[in-house]
């Protein structure tokens, strides 16, 4: 009888250390795939932050692209309007 206590304890025991043992691997396993999916998510912010950089950048162009249109625009005309005067003078009656 005794030794029927003896190995089950012994029998017991051995499965606790292999249950244990099972357990640091799974966390280790979870650490690693963890520090993966950090490391993916820091990549993705980083690109996130070029991104809005990229865009604010575009955003401030495209303002800048109207101001000098507009004065493009402005100096177009009045290089016309000159070049009509010039061509075509005022008749005085």
């Amino acid at each position: 009888m005794i030794y029927l206590l003896v190995s089950i304890t012994v029998i017991l025991s051995l499965v606790i250390v292999y249950l244990i043992l099972q357990f640091h691997q799974s966390q280790k396993a979870f650490q690693q795939k963890l520090k993966v999916f950090e490391d993916f998510m820091v990549e993705l912010n980083s690109e996130q932050k070029k991104q809005s950089i990229q865009l604010r950048l575009s955003d401030d162009l495209k303002a800048k692209l109207k101001e000098v249109n507009a004065a493009l625009s402005k100096n177009v005309f009045e290089l016309n309007y000159q070049l009509m005067e010039d061509l075509y003078p005022k008749k005085e009656m």
